[in-house]
């Protein structure tokens, strides 16, 4: 008898032990905000780019006219599936994406730098997929 009840209380123990346990499951929300920050370098000290675009929540955004040095620009709140998106009429730059969710610090999702004085542009594009 007294090897049963001491059964029974280490059952009980244990139900209540593995009861008390939640399994913690992060699932993207389709409530999260993304928000994309675009960055374009100059690859050296006197290159200069004047003319690019950039895929914002509104739509496509051209600059032109301006000499610019390096250039970024965040831009949100966005959707998962959202593609970011830019594009340099230079070949001598760097052009980065960082995504960040909610709250979260930025993380460079793609990066392409230009090398070749023969090819026109430099294009990137990153679609949100975390």
């Amino acid at each position: 008898m007294k090897k049963f009840l001491k059964f029974i209380w280490v059952l009980l123990a244990v139900l209540i032990s593995l009861s008390s346990c939640k399994k913690s499951v992060t699932q993207s929300s389709s409530n999260d905000d993304y928000y994309v920050k675009y960055s374009i370098k100059g690859n050296g000290t006197y290159i200069y780019f004047s003319e690019f675009s950039v895929n914002t929540p509104q739509g496509n955004k051209s600059f032109s006219g301006y000499q610019y040095k390096s250039w970024n620009q965040t831009y949100g709140a966005v959707k998962k599936g959202f593609n970011a998106s830019v594009s340099v009429n230079s070949s001598l730059v760097t052009v980065e994406i960082y995504v960040c969710k909610n709250n979260e610090p930025f993380a460079l999702k793609a990066s392409k730098s230009g090398g070749s004085s023969s090819t026109s542009n430099v294009s990137l594009s990153y679609t949100i997929n975390f």
